[in-house]
């Protein structure tokens, strides 16, 4: 199966990376759902937390502690924060609305790492990434006007705006780490932050968890260590322009999961305001990609596949 991956170009690896990924998010989305609404959030993400530490230290057991080695524990600890700062507010927007409708809403994070990346790293904002951004809030303000009391949001689609935020603020310090950290130490540094975060938190308002709600609070670890490996994988070997558009296919597995699981359907503006939304995204000038690591960073990282190349103009 490897071989066979192998053999295939980078571009095309990435994009089966990329909609591997999404499949796998979707199942996060569903095992965080299925959680008894009697547990809160907060503690959803720390029984999360410890399930996924305990997996992590069984493997570092084999594997010893090289892989998790890292030169920016700071930047790990940022993300870590933004990370679960925005699982966060998807899990509480998740209770209050379909898989689909969340992860609509969602689709906005490409537009908003765009506009952080002008204003943090001082990227070039350029004509187009200003009116695919406008034509983006269009498409959420589709979305969210027929659910609107007045000038109010409600809570679960603010929520799931926020947590698109978060999100996309992480996407860039994951874009900077993958330079220099492997792939296990970005997977596993965020759980030891959620750790030390969400723990204490959910001690003080703990509530009684059955067996269920502790697998599925395990699935949503797992899926989501799936989901970001996957992902990971797919910024490493492909252009940012080719991966990006086969993260829309996680609209089609929630509608599926929702369909499965919920016997639910989004109402029909959602798909128009996040059609809007996708359009927004396919008007970004893609220019460049992600620099090509030098083959010293690329040992020390250990990967078996070289990091991408840069897009051609």
């Amino acid at each position: 199966m490897t071989g066979t991956l192998m053999r295939l170009s980078g571009n095309l690896r990435g994009v089966l990376w990329m909609t591997a990924a999404m499949a796998s998010g979707v199942f996060v989305d569903v095992c965080a759902k299925l959680v008894s609404h009697d547990v809160p959030t907060a503690q959803i993400l720390a029984m999360r937390a410890v399930t996924t530490v305990a997996v992590f230290l069984i493997i570092l057991m084999f594997i010893g502690t090289r892989s998790i080695r890292t030169r920016r524990p700071m930047a790990h600890a940022a993300r870590g924060l933004l990370w679960y700062g925005s699982l966060f507010f998807v899990f509480f927007a998740l209770r209050q609305m379909s898989i689909a409708e969340v992860n609509a809403y969602l689709f906005i994070e490409a537009l908003l790492t765009v506009l952080l990346a002008v204003v943090i790293l001082g990227e070039k904002l350029t004509a187009r990434k200003m009116i695919a951004t406008l034509l983006g809030l269009v498409g959420v303000w589709v979305m969210c006007a027929p659910q609107m009391d007045g000038f109010g949001l409600p809570l679960g689609v603010a929520a799931a705006l926020i947590g698109a935020f978060c999100f996309s603020a992480q996407t860039l310090f994951a874009k900077v780490l993958t330079r220099t950290e492997t792939n296990f130490s970005m997977l596993f540094w965020p759980q030891i932050v959620a750790i030390a975060i969400w723990v204490p938190i959910a001690v003080i308002m703990w509530q009684p968890a059955s067996l269920a709600d502790w697998v599925y609070s395990a699935g949503a670890g797992f899926f989501a260590m799936m989901t970001n490996y996957m992902v990971l994988r797919a910024v490493r070997v492909a252009d940012a322009s080719v991966v990006s558009p086969a993260a829309y296919t996680a609209l089609p597995f929630s509608v599926a999961m929702d369909l499965i699981f919920f016997d639910m359907l989004p109402m029909p503006f959602i798909f128009i305001g996040a059609g809007i939304v996708v359009l927004a995204v396919m008007l970004l000038d893609f220019k460049g990609g992600a620099k090509s690591i030098d083959s010293e960073e690329v040992a020390e990282i250990g990967d078996e596949e070289p990091s991408p190349k840069p897009a051609k103009a």
